[in-house]
């Protein structure tokens, strides 16, 4: 009696089976569904755009006219206070960037610290076990929101004060290439804020440790620093504190930062934002999640 084997063949391949293959465009996109889907997004970016825009609209309205500020004052002092008020329009339209700063460092660290409070970051890492893409991930669709965010409020800020400032006397140009510098500082700054923060998120995995840590180096620690040197007349700490956070990120967005350079204070930036990032990346890949 004799047998008949049947003769195994490999089964064919899927013709869709390269759509199931993992790749960084595609870790991007399943961040920034997980970051558009967040109900907490909008009211966050929501806010930092009305914070910007309403505290220039208010600050722009509460400068007097220029008749009547340089008609107050002094005719020895009138030069002075023309160069002051040369500056009013850029006063005006960065006043409420240091609020919508700390706004997107909420955003930033609520990114990373909610998937650990969650265990879903545990998802993300199966997916992906080499890590580094998904924190790379979250780290580019966060900066590409936060710039994009920073670049309409920052626009619409300009747009309002320059126009109520104008009809008071005092000039601007919204189409200077001052001016378009400074609406792009300021995206610029949002966006790296918000890798700050996450890299601070990524660091504590806490989100009240995060959120402390990141509002205190940009909101408290430039306070102390302010304090301790004025006490202490202490002339190094006076110049260390150009070197800050959110001192570096005025002077990007037009300010004066005690004389730096524009692409110092960009640098500046750049370093607290990549040191942040890269500890937050090394963590990620030696701790558990």
């Amino acid at each position: 009696m004799s047998t008949a084997t049947a003769s195994t063949r490999p089964a064919p391949g899927h013709p869709h089976s390269s759509l199931g293959r993992l790749s960084f465009p595609r870790v991007v996109r399943s961040e920034w569904i997980k970051l558009r889907t967040l109900r907490s997004t909008f009211w966050t970016l929501g806010s930092a755009v009305v914070l910007v825009v309403g505290i220039a609209t208010l600050v722009a309205a509460a400068i007097p006219e220029k008749s009547v500020l340089v008609g107050e004052v002094p005719a020895a002092r009138r030069a002075a206070i023309e160069a002051q008020a040369a500056e009013f329009g850029n006063t005006a339209a960065t006043a409420g960037l240091t609020f919508a700063s700390l706004v997107i460092a909420v955003l930033g660290v609520l990114v990373i610290s909610g998937e650990f409070s969650t265990g879903m970051i545990r998802s993300s890492f199966a997916a992906v076990p080499r890590r580094f893409p998904v924190f790379a991930a979250k780290t580019l669709v966060l900066f590409v929101v936060a710039f994009v965010i920073g670049l309409i409020s920052s626009a619409a800020s300009w747009a309002v004060a320059i126009p109520i400032l104008n009809g008071k006397g005092y000039s601007g140009d919204l189409m200077s290439s001052d001016t378009l510098w400074a609406i792009l500082g300021a995206a610029l700054y949002l966006g790296l804020v918000a890798v700050f923060s996450l890299g601070v998120g990524a660091i504590l995995k806490s989100t009240a440790g995060g959120i402390a840590a990141a509002l205190g180096v940009l909101l408290v620690l430039p306070i102390i620093a302010s304090v301790v040197s004025g006490l202490t007349r202490t002339e190094w700490l006076a110049d260390a504190q150009r070197y800050l956070l959110s001192n570096a990120g005025q002077g990007i967005s037009g300010v004066a930062n005690g004389g730096l350079e524009p692409w110092v204070n960009v640098v500046t930036v750049l370093v607290w934002s990549a040191v942040a990032f890269i500890a937050g990346a090394l963590l990620l890949q030696r701790r558990d999640a």
